[in-house]
């Protein structure tokens, strides 16, 4: 049997070179989401993650001893399948609790983009007042 090699991720979109930060660009404001995007966008991206949450409950009790019988076949297909569910760096645990994070981390980008959207807006709208003398 061959070993699987991981795959290789691709490396993060550039501009001119430089990688793309989305953080970066939303506190700089060169990224903004309107509200009503933003909060589809949200709510998709809370769906994943509750969904990803449940698989991780589901599957973190499945990173036990598979129960195979008392000898030495049984128990090395036990701990293999355990590592599997939990242990092993391309475990499931470990690539669903790595995908979250990215989830969670989008979630709060999609909020800051909404709120930097909301704090230009409401600039705008004071400079606007102020010119008109109102």
């Amino acid at each position: 049997m061959q070993s699987a090699e991981p795959k290789k991720l691709a490396p993060p979109p550039t501009i001119n070179g430089q990688p793309i930060e989305l953080r970066d660009n939303i506190s700089s404001g060169r990224v903004t989401l309107d509200p009503a995007t933003g909060e589809e966008l949200r709510r998709s991206l809370r769906e994943q993650i509750d969904q990803v949450d449940s698989w991780l409950e589901r599957a973190g009790r499945l990173a036990r001893p598979a129960p195979l019988g008392t000898n030495p076949v049984g128990d090395k297909m036990a701990v293999k399948f355990e590592e599997r569910a939990d242990g092993d760096p391309l475990s499931f645990m470990n690539v669903m609790t790595a995908y979250r994070l990215v989830l969670q981390q989008t979630h709060d980008s999609v909020s800051a983009a909404i709120t930097k959207f909301q704090q230009v807006d409401e600039d705008h709208r004071a400079e606007l007042t102020r010119l008109q003398g109102i």
